[in-house]
């Protein structure tokens, strides 16, 4: 495994025995769907497209003269450097698997993760507006069922909402302490 020379010259392939350099931590980075996309957005975007061909052809003009110094001392420093290499690019690997087994999202698609993330960012939004819609549906059944207006029955109506909404925020409160083994009729009566 030759990482050291691919990684500082980057454009060589040297082949040892036949062999191509390859790393794990690269090919399992490059797996993740959300670092594969990027990676083609930032080569496909005319964007960022211009500035990374740039650097590239700047790296090929920079390495091409030292490309002979390079190989002379990759392979005079290559025993010295290559368990090192192997042994980075291994707890790399590890790392990536911890990664992966905590932040499982991670191997989800790009389009996934913005769904999950812009449905997360606006999750106090919309259970505002269900609690909101919830208490004026309430207050508005009780308002028809105390009569036919006046301060009596607003007052009424809304000591009744409130009652029933309190009621069902300690109902949604046993059931959470419960640990969910209570009935669902909490669900079913909020709304939620």
């Amino acid at each position: 495994m030759n990482l050291f020379f691919t990684a500082h010259v980057g454009t060589t392939e040297h082949k040892v025995n036949g062999d191509v350099p390859s790393s794990q931590f690269v090919n399992r980075l490059t797996s993740f769907p959300v670092v594969s996309t990027g990676l083609d957005v930032v080569k496909s975007n005319p964007v960022t497209a211009t500035p990374h061909a740039i650097a590239k052809r700047t790296s090929l003009l920079v390495s091409a003269p030292m490309s002979p110094l390079a190989s002379l001392s990759y392979f005079v420093l290559e025993p010295l450097i290559e368990p090192i290499m192997k042994r980075l690019d291994t707890v790399a690997h590890d790392s990536l698997g911890r990664l992966e087994s905590t932040w499982p999202v991670i191997k989800e698609q790009p389009e996934n993760i913005k769904a999950e993330a812009k449905y997360l960012a606006f999750l106090p939004l919309t259970k505002g507006k269900e609690r909101r819609d919830y208490v004026a549906s309430t207050y508005s059944a009780e308002y028809s069922s105390c009569g036919k207006g006046g301060i009596i029955t607003t007052g009424s109506a809304l000591i009744c909402t409130l009652l029933i909404v309190w009621s069902d925020g300690l109902l949604w409160i046993k059931a959470m302490l419960d640990g969910g083994r209570g009935s669902n009729s909490v669900t079913a009566k909020s709304g939620t």
